[in-house]
């Protein structure tokens, strides 16, 4: 099944001008799920779990789906997205107890880039990253998880948009990635703060 023309098609959408991110009226929330489950994808990864809410939604929605989730559930030199107390004392005990009896999902404590080596390139159908915001952290990231998926399927991630309290670099890390490499057109999801994603 071809990604691409599945999304056009599914969601009627014209993509003759890709210089500015095509707008999907779906949430990540509700629809991104069952549209992973139609396209039958098997393996993803999400970068940054947090308490587990978004990985339990998509764990529901495509049962047949093995997930991984990724996170240190530590806060480190120059991080400011949560509190250290919130994070390395309550996220990681919450998710692992919201997670545990979903069989098709496996949490890993770990760095994101230390983790990405234990995968193989072109394994996954999906990764999601939503880890550490700035610039040069969502870049390492594209740039360790990318080549982790296979041709056809998606690499997306979370908070498309600009937060100037924790100075986000979100949308300058991806706009610079899509043009270094071509990566064809970006789509965003209409939730507040926006999912973004491509198709590889």
């Amino acid at each position: 099944m071809n990604t691409l023309e599945y999304i056009v098609k599914k969601y009627n959408l014209d993509i003759s001008d890709t210089s500015k991110p095509i707008k999907l009226s779906i949430s990540r929330w509700h629809e991104l799920g069952k549209l992973f489950n139609e396209l039958k994808f098997k393996k993803a990864v999400e970068i940054g779990v947090y308490r587990g809410r978004f990985t339990e939604r998509i764990a529901r929605r495509a049962p047949n789906m093995e997930i991984v989730g990724v996170d240190s559930w530590e806060v480190y030199a120059g991080y400011k997205d949560y509190s250290k107390n919130d994070l390395e004392n309550e996220a990681e005990k919450a998710a692992r107890q919201r997670l545990v009896n979903f069989p098709n999902v496996k949490l890993i404590k770990g760095w994101s880039l230390d983790v990405a080596n234990q995968f193989e390139d072109e394994s996954l159908d999906w990764v999601f990253i939503d880890a550490n915001h700035d610039y040069e952290c969502v870049v390492a990231d594209i740039a360790a998880w990318s080549p982790k998926v296979r041709k056809g399927g998606i690499v997306s991630g979370h908070d498309y948009f600009v937060q100037k309290k924790l100075n986000f670099g979100v949308i300058q890390a991806v706009d610079g990635w899509r043009s270094a490499y071509n990566t064809g057109p970006l789509f965003t999801l209409r939730d507040k703060c926006p999912t973004w994603m491509y198709i590889k």
